[in-house]
């Protein structure tokens, strides 16, 4: 489409040269006033006593010195932020690489929707040059883009993707249909910080914004730009009396677009009196310091124009990307006037929120520009009917302002300065899982409180809350970040900031703690039988000494297996298993703290029975990097968001590496691993397959008495999820970990490619297999009804046969009736 002819009314160095010399036979008209009062008054201050001339003329030199002061103060102040931040360029962050390998459960669909948001083009000949793809049956073929990561940099080249089904079948060079192992495409922009603030901006030269924007900006927001001196007194008025008398005056405001550039650039939104009073001393000074053009092309790069997400959209090339998916170089007159239109309240005027106000805003620039003649009527005609916009929805891109936040406090912790010009920071955010872990929770908040009343949201009230973080347990990445469910209303960070109790989450420290003790006679082991029935501890001195723990569900199972006290979370036996003597006088309970602190627990933990069932305070962060330790074998990991920095001068700035630590043997893990995808396959965790959450995982569900908090951990051997729901101000939540948590778990799985869940948890050699009776623990004999094959720590299994149902009776097994519990049993 050709662009739409307009007259430019906007030559910039005459009327510039006019602006000068107008100023010039102003000050001359200045001087010579100041010269007829003097002869004026020349008379009588002869006339005037001395002392009082001399306490006048002191009085008039300190308030001149005082204003000197106060002109030369701003003045260092307006030079030091125009030179230091006019060209200065934004924090940018990006996303980890993108890894595409032979058996990825990805279709082409999947691929060819990643590969837009990289903005790649689809082209017709197989023959593809960077960044352009083509797609035929079965096959992708994509010329890679060069690209800069926090391994390097690297030189792209044409790759084949070849598919069966919804699965990569091979990987192969485009040029030679060589195998690759893999292909790896560029990372993507996950935010964009300036000045410490989350804005977005992507600077340009006057000479490359179209003068019909430039048109339209001048004639909406200061028809006298040239020509004034900083400050406006005819606007000054104009919006005063406009104030006073509440009319719908024309579109200009009090303020001239210098003295919006100094707002922006130099203050603080306040509307106070102080304010404006110094917003004019800037003004002058800015005006006396730098040429119309650059106070012009500071301003175009520097006005504020809207919000993606958590961004600020700052500047019009930004802007012009933001709301029309191109450069500002190539605007149109209705692109233009629309823009131009959208600068005094982008919120208010968005063509994405509210078309017809736009196309109303839209109009008015139009007729402002006709009057003015800027353009004739045919083309204001034109332009006043042409559509808002062709492009439907906002780019959002990547939604992950929590963990921006969180990266940027891990790179203060670093050497490195945020502040540093042009810094790229390369995350470990996978995009696709962001996307996925953002959905779950908003979708999972919402189906939470249209199925319970009580969760419903209420003026005045602190809603519902939710928090996930996924992370690569083999290297603590953290891949996925939500800390609340809207950022613009809470900037609070639940996945970092927020102390919850943990509750039943924290029993499987419990049972490592009590499989690693191999010293034990007998050993605790997955198929030793503990009492599920009631119990008192007296722990300490006074009234509250004494300690009467009860389940979840109130109720009392009997005699059950260490196996099924954690995949029913039964809290009696756990605590059972937390008070065992492990020497005179030594219970498990220092063992269970040290489990926790070497699997990565940074919080006070205390050993009191109470621990056992998560009576502490913990981040959601800190309790997923310690469950890494469970995915990965036995390894400690510390979250980590930042894979590299690279500086604005293109220098790589190390970061600091964390030795590898073991945080639990090996054996003991991998028998805790499958009692705990028990959990998910028989436990409370198990409505997890019914809600779409295929694949081989484990999990635990927490939830805390009081009902506060919900939580749920799920983990494959490459990925771990945690999510938390609950309330800010400790509101009982009354849901299970199963029923609040564990739904926004199964839908930010069934997100995901099932590649992530497909590999088996490791089987280590100082384990064995051995068939059991599930409800006694012993060898299964000939007579047992039914039979378990449960692992065990090698000298650790069972080796006598199930006598109990061999000798036909289940005596020692029988439950107690439910009316007739047994007393509370001291210990």
């Amino acid at each position: 489409m050709a662009p739409v002819p307009y007259t430019l009314a906007v030559n910039v160095p005459p009327l510039l040269e006019k602006a000068r010399d107008s100023s010039k036979a102003l000050a001359l008209r200045i001087w010579a006033w100041l010269q007829r009062v003097w002869l004026r008054l020349k008379d009588r201050v002869r006339r005037t006593p001395k002392p009082i001339l001399y306490m006048g003329g002191g009085f008039l030199g300190v308030m001149a010195a005082a204003m000197l002061i106060v002109v030369a103060y701003y003045g260092r102040v307006v030079t030091r932020t125009m030179e230091g931040r006019r060209w200065s360029l934004p924090t940018r962050l990006y996303s980890d690489v993108w890894v595409v390998r032979p058996g990825d459960a990805l279709g082409p669909e999947d691929v060819m929707r990643r590969l837009a948001r990289l903005r790649y083009a689809e082209t017709d000949t197989a023959d593809v040059s960077r960044g352009r793809v083509f797609v035929s049956r079965g096959r992708i073929t994509v010329g890679i883009n060069d690209r800069e990561t926090a391994y390097g940099r690297f030189a792209g080249f044409p790759v084949q993707l070849e598919f069966s089904g919804r699965r990569v079948a091979s990987v192969k060079r485009a040029q030679d249909g060589a195998p690759l192992p893999y292909a790896v495409f560029e990372p993507e922009v996950v935010g964009s910080v300036f000045d410490e603030k989350m804005e977005d901006r992507t600077l340009v030269k006057l000479e490359q914004v179209p003068p019909v924007l430039i048109d339209a900006i001048l004639t909406t927001e200061d028809r006298s730009f040239f020509s004034h001196s900083g400050i406006s007194y005819k606007r000054l008025v104009g919006a005063a009396i406009k104030d006073i008398f509440h009319r719908k005056g024309p579109m200009q405001g009090g303020s001239t677009l210098t003295q919006q550039l100094v707002k922006n650039m130099f203050l603080r939104p306040d509307r106070t009196l102080k304010r404006k009073a110094i917003e004019a001393i800037m003004s002058v000074v800015l005006e006396a310091k730098y040429s119309k053009n650059e106070i012009l092309e500071a301003y175009l790069n520097e006005i504020y124009l809207g919000q993606r997400g958590a961004i600020s959209v700052t500047g019009v090339e930004e802007a012009s990307r933001f709301y029309f998916g191109k450069s500002v170089t190539q605007l149109e007159l209705p692109e233009a006037a629309l823009l131009a239109g959208v600068i005094s309240s982008p919120g208010r005027y968005s063509p994405f929120r509210a078309p017809e106000r736009a196309k109303e805003r839209r109009a008015l620039v139009l007729r402002g520009m006709f009057e003015q003649k800027k353009i004739d009527e045919p083309t204001y005609r034109k332009a006043a009917v042409a559509p808002l916009t062709k492009v439907s929805k906002p780019a959002v891109g990547i939604v992950a302002p929590h963990f921006v936040d969180f990266v940027i406090s891990q790179v203060k912790e670093s050497s490195a300065s945020i502040k540093e010009d042009g810094l790229s920071i390369f995350t470990t955010l996978d995009p696709d899982m962001q996307n996925a872990a953002q959905s779950a929770v908003q979708h999972g908040l919402e189906e939470l409180e249209k199925k319970f009343k009580k969760l419903r949201s209420k003026e005045g009230v602190e809603p519902l809350q939710a928090a996930i973080i996924v992370l690569d347990p083999s290297s603590g990445s953290v891949r996925a970040l939500v800390g609340g469910r809207d950022y613009q209303v809470s900037q609070f960070n639940r996945v970092v900031q927020a102390r919850r109790q943990p509750g039943s989450l924290f029993k499987p420290f419990v049972f490592l703690a009590a499989l690693s003790r191999r010293d034990l006679v007998p050993p605790i082991t997955p198929a030793t039988i503990v009492q599920d029935t009631p119990i008192a501890l007296v722990w300490g001195k006074g009234e509250d000494a004494t300690w009467s723990p009860k389940n979840y569900d109130n109720e009392f199972l009997g005699p059950v297996t260490v196996r099924t006290a954690l995949e029913q979370s039964r809290n009696i036996p756990t605590v059972r298993v937390a008070v065992t003597e492990v020497s005179p006088g030594r219970t498990l309970l220092p063992d269970i703290v040290e489990a926790a602190k070497t699997a990565g627990i940074t919080s006070e933990l205390k050993a009191y029975p109470s621990l056992a069932l998560g009576a502490f305070e913990i981040s959601p962060m800190e309790i997923a990097g310690a469950y890494c330790t469970f995915a990965n074998g036995g390894f400690r990991m510390r979250p980590n968001a930042v894979l590299g920095l690279l500086g604005g001068n293109r220098k790589r700035i190390d970061t600091k590496d964390v030795p590898l630590q073991r945080g639990a043997d090996a054996d003991s893990i991998a028998v805790l691993d499958a009692m705990l995808q028990g959990v998910v396959n028989r436990g409370t965790g198990g409505s997890a397959r019914s809600m779409g959450a295929q694949g081989i995982f484990a999990g635990k569900t927490g939830t805390t008495n009081d009902g506060r908090d919900a939580w749920f951990i799920g983990f494959s051997p490459r990925l771990l999820v945690a999510v938390w729901v609950g309330f800010d101000d400790n509101r009982g939540l009354n849901l299970s970990g199963s029923k609040a948590a564990l739904p926004i778990f199964s839908d930010f799985v069934r997100r995901l490619p099932s590649h992530y869940f497909e590999a088996p948890f490791a089987e280590t050699p100082g384990t064995v297999k051995v068939p059991i009776d599930p409800t006694t623990g012993y060898l299964v004999g000939p007579d047992c009804p039914s039979t378990f094959t449960e692992i065990f720590l090698n000298g650790t299994e069972p080796t006598e046969r199930c006598p109990v149902h061999a000798a036909g009776g289940a005596g020692m097994f029988e439950l107690p009736a439910r009316d007739q519990a047994p007393e509370p049993e001291p210990f």
